[in-house]
């Protein structure tokens, strides 16, 4: 049986945590985040950050990597990640939003 063949019995969709990646980066503080990788269901692949940048008006800007190979994936979210620390300007800790450690 595959995994993506399972029964939801309503689900919505199913993904497989493919891997999970360290990330060092002297501009976050802690210098360094995770990357949790998934397999879709579609079959291709999601890369979510534990951390993002905080927009102008505070809140969380929570952003995503996106790929037909988990390589890929991750590739898109260092590059979006790096993005958003290049448009900040002077990052703090207050800058930053964390996800639970319960999520990774």
């Amino acid at each position: 049986m595959n995994w993506r063949t399972i029964t939801l019995h309503g689900g919505a969709s199913i993904s497989r945590i493919a891997n999970t990646y360290e990330v060092q980066d002297r501009r976050i503080p802690g210098t360094k985040y995770k990357v949790k990788v998934l397999e879709r269901g579609l079959g291709d692949f999601l890369a979510m950050p534990n951390v993002c940048v905080k927009n102008n008006a505070g809140e969380p800007d929570w952003i995503a990597g996106l790929g037909r190979t988990e390589f890929e994936a991750l590739q898109d979210i260092i590059d979006r990640m790096n993005e958003s620390l290049i448009s900040a300007e002077r990052l703090t800790p207050e800058d930053f939003e964390w996800s639970d450690p319960h999520d990774f």
